[in-house]
């Protein structure tokens, strides 16, 4: 089952890294780079009236932008705990890792069932003036989880698990593919509404 390959595609400018066939560890960076890039070179091209504003009862492209932001800055902390702590409050993988496809078939199953756009973190509300600071400290925060992962063994990717809000508990390769596809969920949302 290939996933939204004519929406993701185009951002994908390396013919060799194709979002359905992303997996091992530098896939994945390289992945988080091409999926916040895509992000926010949007962002930035979106005309600054538009950053505060968005369609009745949803969100404003900076609440977008800032959900994003949270969500890796939390995963950020999360990856920085000593694996021991991660293995005694989460627990270990007790089945095979799931690939890009099913992560994304599976988040889009669980959306479905939310009622009302609820999320537990909503983004909050920035001006326009702040629109190129809380660009630079999402991709800061990017380039920092880039680091982390890079640290981390193909092995231990698939050995500790992450609770993620609407998923359950993810391993860290798994919590990773659903980063990029999050990204162009939004930015998907983004192009098509604002």
């Amino acid at each position: 089952m290939e996933v939204e390959v004519e929406i993701l595609q185009p951002y994908f400018n390396d013919a060799t890294l194709n979002p359905n066939t992303m997996y091992v560890k530098e896939e994945i960076i390289e992945g988080l780079e091409t999926s916040s890039t895509a992000l926010t070179d949007w962002v930035e091209h979106q005309p600054s009236e538009k950053f505060s504003q968005g369609p009745a009862n949803k969100w404003d492209t900076s609440q977008h932008l800032d959900h994003l932001h949270q969500a890796v800055v939390l995963i950020n902390k999360v990856l920085r705990l000593p694996k021991f702590i991660l293995r005694w409050r989460f627990g270990k993988p007790n089945r095979k890792g799931r690939d890009y496809d099913a992560i994304v078939a599976r988040y889009k199953e669980k959306l479905k069932g939310l009622a009302g756009g609820n999320n537990p973190t909503d983004g909050m509300k920035h001006t326009i003036e702040e629109k190129k600071s809380l660009i630079v400290n999402f991709q800061i925060q990017i380039q920092r989880l880039q680091k982390v992962l890079d640290k981390w063994s193909e092995e231990d990717l698939d050995k500790y698990l992450i609770p993620h809000p609407l998923l359950g508990k993810l391993t860290v390769r798994e919590l990773m593919l659903w980063m990029v596809y999050h990204h162009y969920h939004h930015l998907d949302n983004l192009k098509t509404n604002y």
